[in-house]
């Protein structure tokens, strides 16, 4: 935002030199980004009067001019423009002068005749951006002037970043202000001129239907309006504070709004149906912006609409409808309140920014509300002419959050800021529009309708740091009370370790993401102010974030990804619920190409050994069951995770469909576990190597193919009692010899007795106990 230094003084009678202001309002809490100085860049510009022209003898189209500038004796200048003549007055760069775009004058000859100094345009004076030809200045410009000076150009115009809380200091008055309450100045009063009104001249009918998203709106009716450019002090006001010209109308809205920070909008009455409405919009209803972008409404955007049509989108844009022209002769003027929230959303959700959103959404003065309706209606009246009408109104201004108390202990902001806080910082915030009342520690704090952002201690204590000034915080590190140690959560750092790359996406997703994974939508927790339609729920699975990422590497030749992240999923079952996560991804190549091996792509079993390794750092062994129903995951590559008799976890490739819908064309393998579902890692534990020897045996069993290995393998165990160390599958065969409906499920025990060698009869007897009760339990028959 930028803010001539005149415009300040007008407020407040400031006598700080720039560099003292711009150091107080960076203290203040408000950025200053730059300082441009007008009228130091054209230093060395006269007005000059010509006294004499006569042709170039050796050039057609320059001319040789004899000009006074108020010095000893005129000036010689070749000039090549053509719209000035002998007695004119014009801007007169002498030999030395630097013009803003970095042309150095210096003395020369041109075409064999000496030039000595240049007569300017207003785009050589950076004061437009194109020009015809010479700036023509008014007859009674004093000669010798320096231009700057006769222009009133602006000593110093503030570039500034003002932080989105502070809407009430994006505009002069604003800033002014705080400067004002901080260097102890006199503010200015903002007092509403008066209107003459017309009793001939009707108030625009007015119906309000938006609750407390608009709880204070002003309409009033200008008839017959000379429209015509905004005064040249107008124009250059607006330039020296970043914005174009328009026409008259806009110009003055503009302006009221740079110096009051109250946004306006001005319609052709002439182009309204009947009485104006401040409504939400029908969804589906269509609207043509100001900047030719057609819009389609929702049922939760705010509108101004007359009895045909929507004519603005509250408080960021009107519509082309009923935009002011230079054919516009009998206006409606609006300014309003509008809800901070209301309006951040519909700009988000069209993706406007405006002069008008920016300041609405940050939240504006009400009490300017009625003041800017007074002074932009006085300014329009005295440049344009025309006849008012009394105002149409609805709701009250001066109730717009109003009696808001703080209560806060004067020692507990102390402690914070660590230095003690007298009188006079109390009394900047009285100038400021605070009213503090102390009792003893007690201190309590009425906040200023227009401070939207001060509703708790702590932002008492951030004010009065502003006012002391954060350079006088003492640079020392506060004082902890001792406590039990947090533990560390060093899930994602051992899945880290196992070579997977840890990433962070995102908590809010698309509900067409959503459905890939979870079916129902009932526990889906809608965002009531998403950032954009892709993030409107909170995820249930953070798969979809993992599938985002892939994408993005995959997509920029990386040959494989093997991703960990560990966060939170959100749900809506009798209250929320908040759990913690940690879920793999896996795509792409698991091994590349080498000169002993070819390049290997990724399978379950290498999901499946990421998540086995990390549950055995923690001395936990998890048992994986088939699940062909598990939503988003391929049938026959899909499992669940389970701990005793807890699913604690599923994995298993993506569906293709679902994997072609982030345009992946490979195989793509995932996994989870929920952390709060898994018990605490057990500690480990010393076990002495064994001194008897073990037997080995092969068992191999025909079992129907609808026997999963995992409950073969369980049967086994347990049969085996406690001289079965280890069980496992090593060869599964279905083909010749093999009866239709069987599968060939070979499995080797590793037998062992800590205290003695095992018999050969022992061992016999044990495997005849579990081929019974696999043939008992599982149907199966030794081959």
């Amino acid at each position: 935002m930028k803010m001539p230094l005149s415009w300040l003084k007008k407020q407040a009678p400031f006598r700080a030199s720039v560099e003292e202001m711009t150091d107080a309002l960076i203290r203040l809490g408000h950025e200053v980004e730059g300082v441009e100085r007008p009228r130091h860049a054209v230093r060395g510009v006269r007005v000059g009067r010509i006294l004499a022209k006569r042709p170039h003898p050796n050039a057609d189209r320059l001319s040789l001019l004899e000009i006074d500038v108020g010095a000893e004796a005129p000036l010689s200048i070749v000039c090549g423009a053509r719209n000035m003549d002998v007695g004119d007055k014009v801007p007169v760069a002498t030999v030395g002068t630097e013009l803003p775009g970095g042309l150095k004058i210096k003395k020369g000859k041109i075409r064999g005749e000496a030039s000595h100094g240049m007569c300017c345009s207003e785009a050589e004076l950076g004061l437009a951006e194109h020009a015809d030809g010479l700036m023509i200045l008014p007859p009674d410009a004093p000669v010798g002037m320096e231009v700057g000076e006769w222009l009133e150009l602006e000593e110093a115009v503030l570039e500034l970043s003002i932080t989105p809380n502070r809407g009430d200091c994006m505009s002069a008055r604003g800033l002014a202000r705080d400067l004002a309450a901080d260097m102890d100045v006199p503010l200015a009063a903002a007092v509403a001129p008066a209107i003459a009104v017309d009793a001939q001249t009707r108030a625009p009918g007015l119906a309000v239907d938006a609750g407390a998203d608009c709880p204070c709106y002003l309409a009033r009716r200008i008839e017959g309006v000379r429209l015509g450019a905004a005064p040249a002090w107008m124009r250059r006001g607006l330039r020296d504070a970043g914005m174009r010209a328009v026409n008259g109308i806009v110009d003055v809205l503009n302006y009221t709004m740079l110096f009051l920070g109250q946004p306006m909008h001005a319609f052709d009455a002439d182009k309204l149906s009947g009485a104006l409405q401040v409504r939400y919009a029908r969804k589906g209803e269509r609207f043509v912006a100001l900047d030719g972008r057609e819009l389609t409404l929702t049922d939760e955007d705010l509108v101004i609409a007359d009895e045909r049509k929507v004519v603005a989108l509250a408080g960021i844009i009107g519509s082309m409808d009923s935009a002011v022209d230079e054919r516009t002769t009998n206006l409606v003027l609006e300014s309003a309140y509008f809800a901070p929230a209301r309006i951040s959303r519909a700009r988000r959700h069209h993706g406007l920014v405006t002069e008008a959103s920016m300041r609405f959404e940050r939240g504006v003065d009400p009490a300017m509300v009625e003041v800017a309706m007074a002074q932009a209606s006085r300014t329009i009246l005295d440049l344009f002419g025309g006849r008012a009408s009394e105002l149409a109104r609805h709701g009250d201004a001066h109730a717009i959050n109003a009696g808001r108390t703080i209560h806060c202990r004067l020692s507990a902001i102390e402690a914070r800021l660590g230095v003690a806080l007298d009188s006079r910082a109390d009394a900047v915030l009285r100038r400021m529009g605070f009213h503090l009342r102390r009792d003893g520690d007690r201190l309590e704090v009425e906040v200023p309708p227009f401070r939207h952002d001060v509703a708790l201690p702590e932002d008492m204590a951030e004010e009065y740091a502003r006012i002391i000034g954060f350079d006088r915080v003492p640079e020392r590190l506060p004082t902890l009370l001792p406590g039990a140690q947090a533990g560390l959560d060093d899930a994602v750092h051992a899945a880290v370790a196992q070579g997977a790359v840890q990433v962070i996406s995102y908590a809010f997703i698309a509900p067409e993401e959503q459905r890939h994974f979870v079916r129902d939508s009932a526990g889906d927790l809608l965002l009531s102010n998403p950032i954009s339609d892709a993030m409107r729920v909170m995820r249930r699975s953070l798969w979809p974030g993992l599938l985002r990422v892939a994408r993005h590497n995959l997509n920029r030749q990386a040959n494989g990804v093997h991703l960990v992240e560990q966060g939170r999923i959100y749900e809506r079952r009798e209250e929320l619920s908040e759990r913690p996560m940690l879920a793999w991804l896996m795509a792409g190549e698991a091994v590349q190409d080498q000169w002993y091996a070819k390049a290997r792509m990724v399978d379950f079993f290498d999901i499946k050994g990421q998540v086995d390794g990390w549950l055995s750092a923690r001395r936990l062994s998890a048992r994986w069951q088939a699940d062909d129903d598990s939503m988003g995951l391929q049938p026959g590559q899909a499992a669940r995770i389970v701990l005793g008799k807890r699913c604690v976890g599923r994995a298993g490739k993506v569906a293709r469909e679902v994997a072609q819908s982030y345009g992946l064309d490979l195989p793509v393998y995932v996994a989870e576990l929920d952390l709060s579902a898994l018990p605490p890692a057990k500690r480990p534990r010393f076990t002495p190597l064994p001194e008897f020897p073990a037997v080995q045996r092969d068992l191999v069993f025909l079992c129907g193919r609808e026997v999963r290995a995992e409950e073969l393998l369980r049967v086994v165990m347990r049969a085996g009692g406690r001289l079965l160390q280890e069980a496992r599958v090593f060869d599964v065969y279905q083909g010749q010899g093999i009866p239709e409906g069987k599968v060939s499920i070979g499995v080797r025990i590793l037998l062992r007795d800590a205290a003695r060698t095992l018999t050969q009869e022992e061992c016999d007897r044990l495997c005849d106990t579990v081929v019974a009760a696999v043939a008992e339990q599982c149907d199966g028959a030794l081959r």
